[in-house]
């Protein structure tokens, strides 16, 4: 759902993402309701793009990582 949702980006189209390269990683949680799951991050954060960080925090609030 992530790749898809970063792919209906048009510029994004066929370009590797930190998402295609590192996929989604578990963090356990922290036990508050926050996210237990998150991208790990393999480029320059310089080149990190809000509408991608924006779609990783609405999936986060939305879906936990199956124990």
């Amino acid at each position: 759902m992530l790749i898809e949702r970063i792919e209906a980006i048009p510029d994004l189209r066929g370009q590797l993402t930190d998402v295609h390269r590192g996929g989604v990683v578990g963090t356990g949680g922290d036990g508050e309701g926050g996210p237990n799951w998150t991208v790990p991050v393999l480029t320059d954060r310089s080149t990190h793009r809000r509408d991608i960080a924006r779609i990783i925090r609405t999936l986060q609030g939305q879906f936990d990582l199956e124990d």
